[in-house]
């Protein structure tokens, strides 16, 4: 994921020395914040982009066509979130919130939206295998707030891996499932469209089998 960012960073930056300064600013600006994306994704460092950082405005660009990328695919029909089994929820980025739902945010790049029963966020980078004592700690926490007899979303932008990988790991250790393989079956079952990425398809082979 770090070399298209870098790609792309260079292209930005590069236009910016080549354009007029009145519009070569902006693409200076984004071509700053890409760079500034790619090292955190060399880096594997998710807190880099967290929310809250101090560093967020220097993000702008990349942040606003972050969120309005996960807007758009929610306005062309992407299912907000399903439930995979009984009271564990798989989804992407929320609308409005999950005021009924204890709230897992696995996002670096998008703002917390609306509210929720309990809100907790673990940060990990799009497209690249979580860090493990992320991983770990997410698996925990949604195990946590289900022996509590919580109802559990784990979100992320789409739905489609960050938050597949950490709802994979509750199901096999809850039992609903024997591995990573089994546990993508009962997610696609009811969520067709969800796909990890080939760096988290080997991730999960490595943790839970």
């Amino acid at each position: 994921m770090a070399l298209p960012l870098i790609v792309v960073a260079l292209g930005e930056l590069g236009a910016a020395w080549l354009l007029p300064a009145w519009v070569g600013w902006f693409a200076a600006w984004c071509g700053l914040a890409t760079l500034y994306v790619a090292i955190a994704y060399v880096l594997q460092r998710p807190g880099m982009l967290a929310k809250g950082s101090p560093l967020r405005w220097l993000l702008a660009p990349y942040l606003w066509f972050s969120a309005s990328v996960a807007t758009s695919a929610q306005r062309l029909g992407l299912v907000e979130r399903q439930e995979i089994v009984p009271g564990l929820w798989v989804g992407g980025w929320p609308r409005r919130g999950a005021p009924d739902l204890h709230q897992l945010d696995l996002t670096a790049e998008l703002p917390r939206r609306g509210e929720a029963s309990a809100y907790r966020n673990i940060p990990m980078l799009d497209g690249d295998a979580p860090r493990p004592h992320d991983w770990e700690a997410a698996v925990a926490q949604a195990l946590a707030w289900r022996a509590e007899g919580r109802s559990v979303l784990v979100h992320c932008a789409y739905g489609h891996g960050r938050s597949v990988a950490v709802v994979i790991g509750v199901l096999v250790r809850e039992g609903h499932a024997a591995d990573s393989t089994e546990g993508m079956q009962l997610v696609n079952r009811v969520r067709p469209s969800a796909r990890m990425s080939p760096p988290q398809r080997r991730f999960m082979r490595k943790m839970v089998g």
